[in-house]
């Protein structure tokens, strides 16, 4: 008997021959595309309300993409969250910039960059929300639903919802607000509650995001800068009625508000309790987001100043990587003197080297380069990419692309980044 097979019918016993022999009628010389993932990241700060506003159009985000891929770029920090705002869709924000296209910017960024062309690797995605900052938007959400307490309160009292724009008031002596704007209080658990989900709805909902970048993970610092509270001459917050009865009641101390009579034990026992708060939180987001999706990467954007951080802003990020629930600390060392550039990247990479050994716990530290001090002379920025290599990074990251997008020159990076 002679089999005879239909012309539609062929193809069919090709593609089953072809599965029976593990596809050996392919040519041999045929490539695998895989991946091959550089060691050292090139990683790049996408503001959401920049001079660009890159999230607020399709045609932007796809720009975005096209020249990340074409300049060897890792990883994009993408600011989904901002004062109360949302570029994603959620009921935890003001949602309405998630909208302005027709399509999420966070989800139209990620189909594009997750996506690998030929042997090339996704870009990874990490979603930055601004924590504890408002900037100046004293109708967000979080205000409105937890009420006024959620602000910070100075010392003596005043909210920063009534500091001028200058962030210098006439009753803070001479002082002023390092960065100025509104920022919520890291003692109220309602906030921390507020932030936590929102890293969590990232995460759960987005499962190609590559992390979660905290940004202002801490309270504000006033300038000139005081070490703490046991000063007498300084400006500094927390001192909300929630967050001063939760302090006192927990440690039998009293809060150093400027009316007082507070000890040097009080006010190191207080500046212990507010550092606790902030660590409280990125232990929770880290925990957090690590219980939906193990693998996602939890960085933070950090002052590039270890001990000051630590003093005056509460942030002990050297001890979050140290106990293990930060993943990655980017350090934002944003200066156009190289010299000084230098001795932060040897103090935050000496550190790093010290605590690291054959230790569990061991995180990444990520130098961030303030690119846009370098427009008219990108050689000096090219210079501070090669000293944090050569001191030991484990990356550097760029801010901002909002500064780079249109100058070609911004984007002749070095050829010196590693591969695995």
């Amino acid at each position: 008997m002679v089999m005879r097979f239909s012309r539609t019918g062929a193809p069919w016993l090709l593609l089953i021959a072809f599965l029976i022999s593990g596809g050996s009628s392919l040519k041999d010389d045929s490539p695998t595309r895989t991946c091959t993932r550089q060691s050292f990241e090139v990683g790049l700060w996408v503001q959401a309300e920049g001079i660009n506003r890159t999230l607020d159009s399709a045609e932007k985000i796809r720009a975005l993409v096209k020249r990340a891929r074409a300049t060897g770029v890792t990883d994009i920090y993408a600011q989904v969250y901002r004062s109360g705002r949302s570029w994603f869709t959620t009921s935890l924000a003001d949602d309405s910039p998630a909208k302005r296209f027709g399509r999420e910017p966070l989800a139209l960024l990620l189909d594009l960059a997750s996506t690998g062309q030929d042997h090339e690797c996704p870009i990874r995605i990490h979603a930055w929300i601004n924590a504890y900052a408002l900037a100046k938007n004293k109708n967000a959400p979080i205000i409105q639903e937890l009420g006024e307490q959620a602000v910070l309160l100075d010392q003596y009292g005043r909210s920063l919802l009534d500091y001028p724009a200058s962030g210098k008031p006439e009753w803070a002596n001479g002082f002023g607000l390092g960065t100025p704007g509104i920022f919520l209080d890291p003692g109220n658990p309602a906030v921390r509650k507020r932030i936590i989900n929102i890293a969590a709805h990232l995460v759960r909902n987005y499962p190609r995001l590559a992390g979660v970048h905290l940004d202002y993970i801490r309270y504000p610092y006033a300038v000139p800068i005081s070490p703490g509270s046991r000063f007498s001459s300084r400006l500094d917050f927390g001192y909300n009625e929630v967050s001063v009865s939760r302090f006192e009641r927990t440690s039998g101390r009293t809060a150093p508000r400027a009316d007082a009579q507070a000890t040097g034990t009080d006010a190191a026992a207080w500046d212990d309790w507010r550092r606790a708060q902030v660590t409280a939180a990125v232990r929770g987001i880290y925990e957090t987001a690590k219980g939906i999706r193990r693998q996602v990467v939890v960085s933070a954007a950090v002052l590039p100043w270890a001990e000051r951080a630590y003093l005056s802003s509460f942030q002990d990020w050297r001890g979050w990587l140290e106990d293990g629930f930060l993943d990655k600390a980017v350090v934002m060392n944003y200066t156009d003197d190289e010299h000084l550039a230098a001795q932060v990247n040897r103090s935050v990479l000496a550190a790093k080297r010290v605590k690291g050994g054959n230790e569990a716990h061991q995180g990444q530290v990520v130098i961030g380069l303030g690119a846009y001090k370098f427009t008219d002379q990108p050689a000096g920025l090219w210079r501070q990419w090669g000293d944090a290599q050569e001191a030991g990074a484990d990356g550097v990251a760029l801010f901002s692309y909002d500064q780079m997008v249109d100058d070609d020159a911004m984007w002749a990076f070095p050829e010196s980044h590693g591969q695995d």
